[in-house]
């Protein structure tokens, strides 16, 4: 081979590596954002994946387009500048590249029972003196989005009341994200962090009942949650069906400190918040509450500000970002607001549609909408999530059954999880048990209770972990279904032990009502229920929520009499199931001890569809 021809295959080798260069990354497919796929060299072998751990190889065919090796149906992907075009099955699919790195990011470790609670868990979690010391009254948060960077950069007041004498106090920002100063009456106060936690010194001890503020200025990219770990939140930056930038936060599980300095313990709600936004002119940014001011600044850049007139939670303050369209509308004196991309309006109106009749069963079964003050919000995002006053719900793509059992759910966050929250991540359950019940209400209000009771049945449960979690761990659940579809079912049990809708409802309500803008723990609601109910309810709650033992009725036949007791149970519990015998629907009440009823026929058919029981016929003694 002479120089020449050594030359030009070196030229060939680096342009092929030049071109690799520019197709590597990962890319989002746009009829459903949520999905993305990467391209990577691996072997200097390009490879496509969905899964990191399933890599495909790809066949060049020239022109920029590449064959995926062992995908059925066949997939021919074509490469043009920031984009792939996936051609499967005759169709072609639009990819957007969303950024240059293939890897896909790596979630922290999420603190549980499976992986154990480190430091870091117990500073998150706990309410420590350093937390306990003040109480948030106020936040007023400043920030700038950067989309091209995937930066952010701004401050936050915080605005306090001292329950103890301090000089020092705690605060949380991520790790990844950096602190450039923090002012108090203009000066620089002197800090140290650990972890997430930042420790501020005063200069002076700060005296009980006094009302003071100040001020933490920071910048930094925040992480980019992995949505295969549970609750792990961050930043999702997506495009639209146009290329626009469409983004979001959500960090439920990681907490509000993975994109703004707060005092990120579920047990303090500010009592109203002003949400001050910069994003590129191209965009909007749509937050929670009530829109009081946008203004266009220089640079192609323009300021909305948001406030919210009620208590809300830290990891509800969120921004969305992207080339929205909006329209409105009222039900009563309640503002509807609904924001969605522009190709998607006709599906919105759809949807919007479904909004009032929705509202209409939630207020009669759980109370007044809680926030009317700061409106009702639903908007189109990359995530569906339950933010106080601006639901989000995914993309409108498509109009289906899913979308309005999502749309129930998230808005019924609302009464359970945004009016009455959970003080520790250990109680996740009051929110999500609730919320999935409210789905099989509506599914109640629309195809019947039969239609309710069947779903209820398909709800899977693999019972691995009590319902109930670690406390002051932010305990996120290994097994976290469980706190939707277990719990679910366990209120529906209580609604069937209680055998009355007027009461099970006025108790619904009732927790609304006196516990509103509050934030609470299963014994609060537990305590609730069983005083309201006038019946002492606590082995009900210790046997589903804080043991993994599904209650068996065992039974036996004998002489015309049914014997019936409870096995795998915790010690005096003790609950009446409905059964069918000899025809009749009636309550037995079972113990852990055998009681008997004389049966004319031999036929029992326990209700297994109302009550979260299992059931075993033994024989006879």
């Amino acid at each position: 081979m002479n120089i020449r021809m050594i030359l030009l295959f070196l030229l060939l080798a680096q342009y092929g590596k030049a071109q690799q260069s520019t197709i590597v990354g990962t890319y989002q497919f746009n009829l459903n954002p949520m999905r993305t796929f990467g391209v990577k060299v691996e072997n200097d072998t390009l490879r496509f994946f969905e899964d990191p751990n399933l890599l495909r190889v790809m066949y060049p065919l020239g022109n920029n387009k590449y064959k995926v090796g062992i995908v059925k149906p066949e997939a021919i992907v074509e490469f043009v500048p920031g984009k792939m075009i996936v051609n499967q099955g005759g169709k072609d699919y639009d990819c957007f590249k969303i950024w240059d790195d293939p890897t896909f990011p790596k979630a922290k470790r999420a603190p549980n029972r499976q992986n154990g609670f480190t430091r870091a868990d117990t500073l998150r979690g706990k309410l420590s003196p350093l937390r306990s010391c003040y109480d948030v009254t106020y936040y007023h948060l400043t920030v700038e989005v950067h989309p091209a960077t995937r930066t952010l950069e701004g401050n936050s007041l915080i605005r306090f009341n001292t329950v103890t004498p301090f000089r020092e106090l705690q605060v949380d920002l991520y790790e990844n994200m950096s602190i450039d100063s923090i002012l108090y009456k203009g000066q620089r106060l002197a800090y140290t962090r650990e972890y997430d936690a930042v420790f501020i010194q005063f200069p002076a001890v700060i005296p009980q009942g006094s009302i003071d503020e100040f001020r933490v200025y920071y910048h930094g990219r925040p992480q980019e949650p992995d949505l295969s770990v549970s609750m792990n939140g961050g930043m999702l930056w997506r495009k639209d069906e146009n290329g626009k930038t469409f983004a979001q936060i959500v960090m439920q599980g990681s907490g509000a400190s993975v994109w703004w300095p707060n005092k990120d313990h579920l047990s303090d709600e500010s009592d109203s918040t002003l949400i001050s936004v910069i994003v590129p002119d191209d965009v909007q940014n749509i937050s929670n509450g009530r829109l009081r001011n946008k203004v266009a600044l220089p640079g192609n850049r323009t300021l909305t500000e948001w406030f919210v007139s009620y208590p809300i939670n830290n990891y509800n303050i969120v921004f969305n970002i992207g080339d929205y369209t909006h329209f409105s509308d009222t039900y009563g004196d309640l503002t509807l607001d609904y924001y969605c991309l522009p190709n998607h309006l006709e599906n919105a109106r759809k949807l919007s549609a479904k909004v009032k009749p929705m509202l209409e069963q939630f207020e009669k079964h759980f109370g007044p909408y809680p926030f009317p003050r700061d409106g009702f919000k639903l908007i189109e995002t990359v995530y569906p999530m339950e933010h106080q006053s601006c639901v989000a719900l995914g993309g409108f793509q498509a109009m289906n059954g899913e979308l309005e059992r999502l749309m129930s759910h998230e808005v019924a966050h609302e009464w359970w999880g945004n009016n009455v929250s959970m003080k520790d991540f250990a109680d996740f359950w009051l929110h999500e048990a609730f919320a999935t019940y409210a789905e099989k209400i509506m599914l109640e209000f629309t195809k019947g209770h039969e239609a309710a009771v069947k779903a209820l049945e398909r709800e899977p449960v693999d019972n691995k972990e009590p319902m109930i979690g670690e406390y002051d761990v932010n305990h996120v659940h290994y097994n976290l279904y469980d706190v939707y579809s277990k719990g679910c079912r366990v209120i529906h049990t209580l609604r069937s032990v209680l055998n009355n809708d007027t009461l099970f409802f006025d108790i619904l309500r009732g927790i609304q009502k006196d516990f509103a803008y509050q934030t609470v723990t299963t014994h609060d609601v537990e305590t609730y229920i069983s005083k309201k109910a006038g019946i002492d309810l606590s082995p009900f709650f210790d046997q589903y929520l804080r043991t993994i033992l599904v209650p068996e009725l065992a039974y036996y036949k004998k002489g015309g009499q049914l014997y019936y007791k409870w096995n795998n149970t915790i010690p005096g519990f003790k609950m009446p199931v409905r059964v069918t015998v000899d025809g009749l629907y009636i309550f037995i009440y079972p113990t852990d001890n055998w009681s008997t009823i004389a049966i004319k026929k031999k036929d029992i058919k326990v209700d297994t569809e109302n009550f979260y029981v299992k059931v075993k016929e033994e024989k006879a003694r």
